[in-house]
C-alpha cells in the first residue's frame, strides 16, 4: 500500500513539473506582442500552421478573412507540392489552445495582425 502511495505521489510531481514546463513555455511566447515572429507556415486541407523557428511547437493559424485570405494566395504561388512549408514572417499574438475544430490538435493559436514576408523554405531560414 505504502509503494502504491509513493507511485502515485511521483506520478503526480511528473505531471504537476511537465505542467509547469508547458505554461512556462506559452507565457513565454505569449510575451510576444507584435514583434516580428519567423518560422514556417503550412496550408493545405485542414491546415493552416506555423511552426516558429528553434521549437517544437505547431500553432493553428487565425486572422482576419483579409490576411487568411493573403496567405493562403501567397502560399499557393510558393508551393510545389501539398503541404510544402514556407518561410515566414508575421507579426500577431499567440493565443491559448483551442477546444474545438482541427485547432485543438496543435499546441496553441496565433492571430496573425501582418504577413510581413513569405518565401519558399531553405535550410538556413531560421539563423
Amino acid at each position: 500500500m505504502k509503494k502504491t502511495i509513493n507511485y502515485l505521489i511521483g506520478l503526480l510531481m511528473l505531471v504537476l513539473i511537465q505542467a509547469c514546463s508547458s505554461t512556462a513555455e506559452h507565457q513565454s511566447q505569449a510575451n510576444i506582442k507584435d514583434s516580428a515572429i519567423f518560422g514556417h507556415y503550412t496550408y493545405g486541407h485542414e491546415v493552416n500552421s506555423f511552426r516558429p523557428c528553434r521549437t517544437k511547437q505547431d500553432f493553428w493559424v487565425i486572422g482576419s478573412n483579409d490576411i487568411l485570405e493573403l496567405m493562403a494566395k501567397k502560399y499557393s504561388a510558393l508551393a510545389t507540392k501539398p503541404y510544402d512549408e514556407v518561410f515566414v514572417e508575421i507579426t500577431g499574438d499567440f493565443e491559448s489552445k483551442a477546444s474545438d475544430g482541427f485547432a485543438m490538435d496543435y499546441d496553441g493559436q496565433i492571430r496573425v495582425t501582418k504577413l510581413v514576408l513569405m518565401k519558399k523554405k531553405h535550410a538556413t531560414d531560421c539563423e
